[in-house]
């Protein structure tokens, strides 16, 4: 480009420049599209990505906006599990016919949610007909009590005794007019609880369907998708936790504007087993939790961005890291074959710069990633791409940007040999002793390697008084023999 070209010329060359990784970023963006949006080949990198970013969103979810919660999650802690329930499995149904009308009369809810195995409890030792079936029916009777109110409760688990899924089966049949059974299955996902199944018999979508709160735009549901995404910062601002404890307590006044017990919708389940907890981007949630925040999901959705939409949006961000990563290779190229020992000593930096850089772009994509998400509840993830131009950038652009350089100093070197055979003969040879001197080739045996690993390179530079790249060396050859102190430290401790 012309030295004085003006703005103009200057953005055409940029855009000439950029539209070179074309290719690349179509390519690129049609395998992340087909790998990771159609066949889910990267939801582990993808879900870890949302498992961190999403933390970041929950937390200024219930830093920055004064929280407003739409779901009191009334739970069963360790202590009165052990003081009433006596820690027994089963759940004591005459307890749990009690602590359920106290959430009745107390929060007088628009919507109950039941995250807890209801059913008849298969009889012990005998003890059909006894107590076990007294709070049988004192548990109907208080479902049936409240039969106004939209109650949903979690579908019965699976037994094998015959009289025991018969019997069932009857409960299930006398309580169909009175509540809505919903399926309390949650799969994890490479460890990670992100997204549940968006299906109609799912608890989250039976409590969505009772309730019939229209949503804050499309859900799942309506795009009849396969998967619901729990956003992150329901966790934080749009659930309010109280213990069952706290009921029979002066705490279950009331608390003004931010009194839970004024909620519309209540979810009521355990929190004393761990083995019913979720790793989810605001840490180990327990099972009614997670159905709470998908419920409320379901009313504000959050939304991946469009298949058409993240195509356009990778290919903008393959041009980007495209051109950034072949800038860095030609700087490194130039410097390695640069007639200067200096330029030479300074090439690896610019593969540290290149990482560095990555580094800056995907942190700066997170942002960004970060605020559609805290905003607007759209996730788009910056990994899968900026994975697949690094890689692309080792296969296509380090070799696109050598053969260039190649060609760069090739012109340089005929124009120098033009300009010196236009002097004479006498300046004709002198410039090709001094290319020869600048990339002297010797058959190195192991030895020699050693020793001009260890001495003469050092020594050649002092001898020329090539101070900076000296310096540049030393610094190298510490890196290296630190890296391999440490490594040998570490391993034998």
């Amino acid at each position: 480009m012309p030295e004085h070209a003006s703005s103009w010329q200057r953005i055409g060359h940029w855009i000439s420049k950029i539209t070179h990784h074309l290719p690349a970023a179509l390519m690129v963006s049609a395998l992340v599209g087909i790998g990771h949006h159609k066949y889910h080949m990267l939801d582990a990198i993808d879900g870890y990505a949302f498992l961190s970013i999403g933390n970041l969103a929950a937390k200024a979810a219930s830093l920055g906006i004064k929280s407003h919660p739409t779901v009191a999650v009334v739970l069963i802690d360790q202590k009165w599990h052990e003081d009433k329930y006596r820690q027994r499995a089963p759940l004591d149904r005459c307890q749990l016919a009690i602590d359920l009308e106290r959430i009745y009369t107390l929060f007088k809810p628009k919507l109950l949610v039941v995250d807890l195995d209801l059913s008849p409890a298969l009889p012990v030792n005998g003890d059909a007909g006894g107590k076990n079936s007294g709070c049988e029916s004192q548990l109907e009777v208080v479902l049936n009590k409240y039969h106004k109110t939209p109650t949903v409760l979690m579908e019965p688990s699976q037994v094998l005794d015959t009289e025991g899924q018969k019997e069932i089966q009857e409960w299930r049949n006398r309580l169909s007019l009175v509540v809505t059974f919903g399926n309390p299955t949650l799969n994890l996902s490479y460890g990670l609880l992100n997204t549940i199944g968006c299906k109609a018999d799912s608890m989250a979508a039976a409590a969505f369907e009772k309730y019939n709160e229209p949503a804050k735009g499309e859900n799942c549901l309506a795009k009849r998708e396969q998967a619901l995404r729990v956003s992150p910062g329901q966790y934080r601002s749009g659930l309010s936790a109280v213990a069952v404890s706290d009921l029979y307590t002066c705490q279950a006044e009331s608390k003004g504007n931010d009194d839970p017990y004024q909620l519309p919708v209540v979810f009521f389940g355990g929190s004393y087993d761990d083995s019913d907890t979720y790793l989810t981007p605001v840490g180990q949630m327990y099972g009614v939790e997670v159905h709470a925040a998908a419920y409320m999901s379901l009313l504000q959705p959050t939304d991946e961005a469009r298949e058409v939409l993240a195509f356009v949006l990778d290919i903008v961000l393959g041009l980007l890291l495209g051109r950034f990563i072949a800038r860095c290779w030609q700087i490194y190229f130039a410097l390695r074959f640069s007639d200067r020992a200096r330029n030479r000593q300074m090439a690896p930096y610019a593969i540290f710069g290149l990482t560095l850089g990555l580094l800056v772009v995907v942190a700066f994509l997170t942002v960004v990633s970060f605020y559609l998400l805290r905003n607007y509840s759209i996730w788009l993830s910056p990994i899968p791409i900026a994975v697949g131009m690094l890689i692309e950038s080792f296969f296509n652009s380090a070799i696109g940007e050598a053969v260039e350089e190649g060609y760069r100093q090739r012109q340089t070197l005929i124009a120098s040999l033009k300009a010196a055979h236009d002097h004479g003969p006498g300046a004709f040879q002198q410039q090709v002793a001094h290319e020869v001197e600048q990339r002297p080739h010797h058959a190195h045996g192991l030895e020699e390697r050693a020793a001009r690993f260890f001495v003469l390179d050092f020594r050649r530079l002092r001898k020329t008084h090539q101070y900076t790249a000296l310096a540049f060396l030393l610094l190298r050859r510490a890196a290296f023999f630190l890296l391999l102190a440490f490594y040998i430290w570490v391993s034998l401790l």
